[in-house]
C-alpha cells in the first residue's frame, strides 16, 4: 500500500543561472554553507532575460537546462534567504517573475533526485 502522506521536502536546490559557481550571486550559496552535489540537468527551456536566465519546465524532447545542485543547510532559513533574492513571496506567488517550485534533476550517472527550483513565470 502506498503512503499517502506527502514527502518532506527536498534539501536540495538546482540552479541554473547567476548563483552557480564563477557568477555573480553564488556567494550567497556559500554564505548559507550550501554544499555542491553534482551538475546536473532538468526538462526545461531557457530563455535570456538580459542579466540573467528563466527557466520554464518542458515536455518537449531534448529540452534540458544544465546546472548545479546543491544541498541546503537550514532548509527553511535558507529557502527564505534565497527566496527574496530571487524575488519571490509565498505569500504572493504571482507578483514575482519566479517562482519556487520542486523538480527532477539528472545527474551525469544517470541517478534522479527531487530538488527546489526557481522556474521563470
Amino acid at each position: 500500500m502506498d503512503d499517502p502522506s506527502p514527502k518532506p521536502a527536498p534539501d536540495l536546490l538546482f540552479v541554473y543561472g547567476t548563483l552557480r559557481r564563477g557568477f555573480r550571486l553564488h556567494h550567497h550559496l556559500k554564505r548559507l554553507g550550501a554544499q555542491f552535489v553534482a551538475s546536473g540537468k532538468v526538462r526545461a527551456e531557457l530563455f535570456d532575460l538580459g542579466e540573467f536566465p528563466g527557466a520554464r519546465a518542458s515536455s518537449k524532447p531534448g529540452k534540458t537546462v544544465v546546472g548545479e545542485l546543491y544541498r541546503l543547510h537550514k532548509v527553511v532559513n535558507s529557502l527564505q534567504v534565497l527566496d527574496e533574492i530571487e524575488g519571490f513571496s509565498p505569500r504572493k506567488p504571482e507578483k514575482g517573475m519566479f517562482t519556487r517550485g520542486t523538480t527532477e534533476v539528472t545527474l551525469p550517472n544517470g541517478e534522479r533526485r527531487r530538488a527546489w527550483i526557481y522556474w521563470y513565470r
